[in-house]
C-alpha cells in the first residue's frame, strides 16, 4: 500500500482506489494515519452483535450438483436451504480454469488507472456502473467496498457504455460465464422444486424468459481499522438467487445463523449458492434468505463476483400455492417488481421482506427486525454429556466411554469436578499452547476429477509441497456412502462397553478397539478412543478383533478400502506426474503388498479444552493417510509456516495428506505434514482414517529422478519404516529426523 504520500497520507487500496460515492465526493480516499472517516464506522447491533466478534468456523454446507439425481443429495439440499438458506456448490460442471480467468478478469479491471475505471462509473443516484454505495441519508454507514454492477440479462437491457473496454475480452468472457450460471441455476431451481414435492419446473416458470441476471464484481481493499469496518454491512439479498464466486484465497463472506455468525471458507472453484427475499417469499418462508455480512482484512484485498438472478419484474410473486395449507398458512403478500419495492423500503429505512408479511402469528420474530440473544451454545439430547452420576462424576464419553489404555486402568474415566487425570494435560511446547485460537488459513482443495489438465496438477505439486496434504474432491465416491461409513463408525462407538470390549487390542499392540499405547510414565494420553483394523493385505486381517456389530460393518470397510485404494492410485499417479517422473513410480514402491490400516477415532467431549488434545502433534508414519472427517464438528488442525491452522469439514471431501514415507520417497521436496486435533466442549467427533504405507519388506529411499547435484539425497534408506518408526516412539526419538543423511 502507498503509506509515503507526499501529504504523509495513507491509501487504503493496494492496487487501484477506493472511492467515496458519486453523491459525496468522486475521488481516492486519502486516510490520514488511522483515522477513516467516520462515514465507514459501523455501530454495534444489539441484534448482530459487533464487527469484530470472532464468529467460529461452522462449514456451511456441500452440495454436489452433480448427484443432485439421487434422494440424499436432494434431501441434504433442502436441509442446507431450510436451515442455513445456502451452500457451497461444487460437481457444477464449470471448470476452474474458467473460474479462475473470470477472478482474474475482475482484478485486471480494478488494477486499472482511475480514470478508465471512470468510463464506466454510475450516475448519481443509479446502481449500475462502477462505483460504490448508492447514499439515500446521511446517517448511513458505507461499505468499504468498490463495485462494478451490470446487467447481462435479459439482453436489451444491456447498458453497453458502462462495460469496461479493458481486459478487452471482458464483455465476451462475462456473457459466456452469465450462460454457464444460468444453466447452473436451471439445475438448482428444479432440484428445489423437486425436494419440495412440487413440479419440476414451477419455479423456472415463475422466473421466466425474461429472468433479470446482474453480476457484480466486488473490491475491498485493505483497511486499517477492521474492528470498526465492513466491506459489507448486514442484508439478505433482494435476487431470487445469488451465485457467489468468492476469492480465491482470502475469506471474508460470513452468514448469521442460530444467533451468531459463522464465517464462509474459500473453497477455490466451489459456487456458493444463496437464496434471496424472492426465493423466500415462493417458499413461503420454508426456506431461508440468510443474513450475510462482508469482514475487511487489513493486508490483503479482496475480490469476488456475485451474480443475482431474479424473477422478471413484471411478473407477481407470491408463495406457491403448493406450500400453503392450514398448517402453514400464506406467510407474505403477492409482489410484483420486488427488486424495486426494496430499494423504495430501503430509502424509508424499512425492511422489505418484512414489509410484505401477513399478519400471522410467528412464533419467532423475523431475523431482519429482532434477534432474540441467547446462549451460544446450545446441548440437545443427544450432545449432552452426563454430569449428573450418583458419584457426581462426570463420564467424558456422549454415547459409550472414553476408556484408560489398558496398561493403565482399563476402565470408563471419572472425572471428578470436571477435570480430567493429569496425564491428559498438555505441556507447553514449540508448537504453540492448546487453546491458542488458530486463524483458519484453509488448505488447498483438489478436484481429482481434473487432474488430467495441467493446472490441476501444478496446484497438487504446489500443495503437497507446501502443506504437505490438500482436500479431494471429485474423488468419485458417492456422499451417501461416504455417510454410511461414518454412521458405521458412530454405531460401533455407541454400543454398551461390554459389547465393544470383545474388539479389545492387547496390551503393548496397537490393532483392536483401546486408546494410546503407553510407552512411559511421562506419557501425555490423547482424548481419543479407536478401532484399528488392518484391511490389506488380506492375509493379515484379524478378523477376530473385527466388530460383529453393526451387522455389515465388516462389509462397508471392505468396500471402502478398495474405493480408496482406487483414488490413491490416481493420485499416486498425479503425484509422479506433477514431479516430472514415470508415472508408475510411486504404485511401484507400494506394490500389491502394499498395507492399508482402518482407524476409526472417537473423540467424546472435554471439560477441559484449554489443557487437552484429541491427538498430540505429530506427522504420520504412513505412506500417505486419507481422512473423512466429521461431517460436521471441526478438530483438525495443520501446523504450517510457524502457526496451527484449523482445517474446515466439508461433509463430503476426503483429506489426504502425506506421511514420512512419502517426504522420504520425494527426497523431501514434498512434505509430511505436522497435526494435531483439539477437542470440542460439548460434542462428540468421530473421523475415519487410512493409512497406506508401501510393502514393510520393501527398502523406501529418495527416488531416482529427485537426486541430482542441485537437490542432494537427504534421507537414508530404510527397510520397514513403520516397525523403525514405533522404535524410534518408544525411544522418544523422532523417527524422520533419525533417517536424514
Amino acid at each position: 500500500m502507498d503509506s509515503c504520500t507526499s501529504e504523509g497520507t495513507f491509501r487504503a487500496p493496494t492496487i487501484a482506489g477506493l472511492v467515496l460515492p458519486a453523491e459525496a465526493v468522486s475521488q481516492e480516499i486519502a486516510i490520514d494515519g488511522e483515522n477513516l472517516p467516520q462515514q465507514f464506522f459501523v455501530k454495534d447491533s444489539t441484534a448482530f452483535g459487533s464487527v469484530d466478534d470472532s464468529p467460529p468456523r461452522i462449514p456451511i454446507p456441500v452440495i454436489d450438483l452433480s448427484l443432485l439425481s439421487s434422494e440424499s443429495e436432494l434431501e441434504k439440499l433442502r436441509s442446507a436451504l431450510s436451515s442455513w438458506g445456502c451452500f457451497q456448490a461444487i460437481g457444477h460442471g464449470i471448470s476452474s480454469s474458467f473460474l479462475d480467468k473470470v477472478r482474474e478478469m475482475g482484478k485486471e479491471f480494478f488494477s486499472l488507472p482511475m480514470e478508465e475505471k471512470q468510463k464506466c462509473s454510475r450516475a448519481a443516484s443509479d446502481r449500475e456502473g462502477f462505483g460504490s454505495d448508492v447514499v439515500v441519508s446521511e446517517e448511513q454507514v458505507l461499505d468499504w467496498c468498490n463495485r462494478l454492477s451490470l446487467r447481462v440479462f435479459p439482453e436489451d437491457g444491456r447498458r453497453l457504455n458502462l462495460w469496461p473496454e479493458n481486459p478487452k475480452d471482458f464483455g465476451e468472457t462475462l456473457i459466456q460465464y452469465s450462460k454457464k450460471i444460468r444453466s447452473v441455476m436451471e439445475v438448482v431451481l428444479e432440484a428445489i422444486a423437486k425436494s419440495l414435492g412440487l413440479e419440476e419446473d414451477v419455479f423456472l416458470k415463475h422466473f421466466g424468459d425474461k429472468a433479470m441476471m446482474q453480476a457484480r464484481f466486488n473490491f475491498y481493499p485493505p483497511c486499517p481499522r477492521t474492528d470498526k469496518v465492513l466491506g459489507i454491512k448486514p442484508h439478505s439479498d433482494k435476487s431470487g438467487i445469488t451465485v457467489l464466486l468468492q476469492d480465491k484465497e482470502v475469506e471474508g463472506l460470513q452468514v448469521f445463523k442460530d444467533n451468531q455468525w459463522s464465517r464462509a471458507p474459500t473453497i477455490p472453484h466451489a459456487l456458493l449458492i444463496n437464496l434471496g427475499d424472492q426465493m423466500e417469499i415462493m417458499t413461503n418462508g420454508v426456506m431461508k434468505s440468510p443474513v450475510h455480512r462482508v469482514t475487511t482484512n487489513a493486508e490483503k484485498l479482496r475480490i469476488s463476483i456475485a451474480m443475482l438472478i431474479e424473477p422478471d419484474p413484471e411478473a407477481q410473486i407470491g408463495p406457491l400455492d403448493g406450500l400453503v395449507d392450514e398448517e402453514r398458512p400464506k406467510m407474505y403478500k403477492t409482489v410484483k417488481n420486488f427488486g424495486r419495492f426494496n430499494y423504495i423500503s430501503f430509502q424509508k429505512g424499512l425492511v422489505a421482506l418484512d414489509a410484505i408479511k401477513m399478519l400471522i402469528r410467528v412464533t419467532e420474530p423475523p431475523v431482519r427486525l429482532l434477534i432474540k440473544i441467547s446462549s451460544l451454545y446450545t446441548k440437545s439430547t443427544y450432545e449432552q454429556m452426563d454430569s449428573n452420576t450418583p458419584e457426581k462424576n462426570f463420564i467424558a464419553s456422549n454415547m459409550a466411554g472414553l476408556v484408560l489404555p489398558l496398561e493403565g486402568v482399563s476402565q470408563e474415566i471419572a472425572i471428578h469436578g470436571g477435570n480430567p487425570p493429569q496425564q491428559f494435560y498438555v505441556k507447553e511446547s514449540a508448537f504453540g499452547s492448546v487453546d491458542y485460537p488458530p486463524p483458519v488459513i484453509p488448505i488447498p482443495v483438489i478436484d481429482l476429477s481434473l487432474l488430467s489438465s495441467e493446472s490441476e496438477l501444478e496446484k497438487l505439486r504446489s500443495a503437497l509441497t507446501s502443506w504437505g496434504c490438500f482436500q479431494a474432491i471429485g474423488h468419485g465416491i458417492s456422499s451417501s456412502f461416504l455417510d454410511k461409513v461414518r454412521e458405521v463408525g458412530k454405531e460401533f462407538f455407541s454400543l454398551p462397553m461390554e459389547e465393544k470390549q470383545k474388539c479389545f487390542r492387547a496390551a503393548s499392540e496397537g490393532e483392536g478397539f483401546g486408546s494410546d499405547v503407553v510407552v512411559s510414565k511421562e506419557q501425555v494420553l490423547d482424548w481419543c478412543n479407536r478401532l484399528f483394523l488392518m484391511v490389506f493385505p488380506e492375509h493379515r486381517r484379524r478378523v477376530n478383533l473385527w466388530p460383529e456389530n453393526p451387522g455389515d460393518f465388516g462389509e462397508t470397510l471392505i468396500e471402502c478400502t478398495m474405493k480408496i485404494r482406487s483414488v490413491m492410485d490416481a493420485v499416486f499417479v498425479a503425484i509422479a506426474k506433477s514431479l516430472r517422473l514415470e508415472e508408475d513410480v510411486f504404485l511401484k514402491r507400494f506394490g500389491e503388498k502394499a498395507l492399508m490400516q482402518a482407524r476409526f477415532n472417537f473423540y467424546p467431549p472435554c471439560p477441559r479444552t484449554d489443557k487437552v488434545l484429541g491427538l498430540k502433534p505429530h506427522s504420520d508414519k504412513s505412506g500417505v493417510t486419507v481422512l473423512l472427517q466429521d461431517k460436521e464438528v471441526e478438530g483438525l488442525q495443520v501446523f504450517k509456516d510457524n502457526q496451527w491452522s484449523r482445517v474446515p469439514t466439508m461433509p463430503h471431501a476426503l483429506i489426504i495428506n502425506l506421511g514420512d514415507q512419502m517426504e522420504i520417497m520425494t527426497n523431501g521436496v514434498m512434505k509430511s505434514p505436522l497435526h494435531r486435533v483439539t477437542t470440542n466442549a460439548e460434542k462428540m467427533r468421530v473421523s475415519i482414517a487410512m493409512l497406506i504405507e508401501p510393502d514393510p519388506e520393501e527398502e523406501i529411499g529418495p527416488v531416482d529422478g529427485l537426486v541430482n547435484e542441485e537437490r542432494l539425497k537427504l534421507y537414508k534408506t530404510v527397510k520397514n519404516y513403520g516397525h523403525f518408526n514405533y522404535v524410534c516412539f518408544q525411544k522418544g526419538v523422532v523417527a524422520i529426523d533419525a533417517v536424514k543423511v
